[in-house]
């Protein structure tokens, strides 16, 4: 047993829980967070791993100092390579601070498992209660990067959300794939939806549609008449920009 285990003492599991605590405690000095940071890795165990990535929920209001400390933790996961795989993913699945620990997650996956890891992320937040927005709607933001056809039906089933800013984002990520019926038809239905009240997300449909030059039916050319976007005008079924 070494200096460092018998001034923290107890079984093993007490030990990662105590080092755990201590990586993400403000009131720790950073020497002593970094020294827990590498005691965790070097026991390399799920539970420690866990308390491992436990550090990127913790925001120190040394920004330079904070980002260096995260950045020292990101290594030394990769370094444990397989072994942080499903740590990090039982961790994405709680965290609200995701954005560190998914790029890991892709870097010692792939990008594919990433987009499918942050598709079952939403997923699960579509039980929380709608009084928590916050990370369904990033979420979505991250969506955007990726391109994949089923990624489609992820964006379309948001745009009803009662949060604007999902909606706006699920408005992004059906921007950012290939253009089909149901890219377009998703977007047009949320532009004419009589209960949408964002303008910004109407104007950044009708940008999208005006860019594409798409052609609007009949009852979507009615829908605009009735309650035009400023900026845009319907000529021959295409909008328009006005200036």
């Amino acid at each position: 047993m070494g200096l460092f285990d018998f001034l923290f003492g107890g079984s093993v599991e007490q030990q990662i829980q105590k080092h755990a605590k201590r990586i993400k405690s403000k009131d720790t000095p950073i020497e002593d967070r970094q020294a827990s940071a590498h005691w965790l890795a070097e026991n390399a165990s799920p539970a420690a791993i866990r308390g491992l990535i436990g550090r990127f929920e913790m925001d120190y209001e040394h920004g330079m100092k904070d980002t260096s400390e995260k950045e020292e933790v990101s290594q030394l996961l990769i370094g444990l390579g397989q072994a942080a795989v499903d740590p990090l993913r039982a961790c994405l699945l709680k965290t609200e601070k995701f954005a560190r620990p998914l790029a890991l997650y892709a870097q010692l996956t792939s990008q594919e498992d990433a987009m499918r890891l942050t598709v079952e992320m939403i997923e699960a937040e579509a039980t929380r209660a709608e009084l928590h927005p916050d990370k369904r709607r990033n979420l979505l933001v991250k969506l955007a990067d990726f391109k994949d056809v089923s990624l489609v039906a992820v964006a379309r089933s948001a745009l009803p959300d009662y949060d604007e800013g999902c909606r706006y984002a699920a408005v992004e990520v059906l921007a950012a794939q290939d253009e089909t019926a149901e890219v377009r038809e998703g977007l047009i239905g949320a532009l004419v939806n009589p209960k949408e009240e964002s303008t910004r997300l109407r104007a950044r449909v009708a940008n999208i549609a005006s860019t594409r030059r798409w052609t609007l039916d009949a009852e979507a050319v009615a829908a605009m008449e009735a309650r035009p976007v400023r900026g845009f005008v319907v000529r021959d079924g295409v909008l328009v920009p006005t200036a």
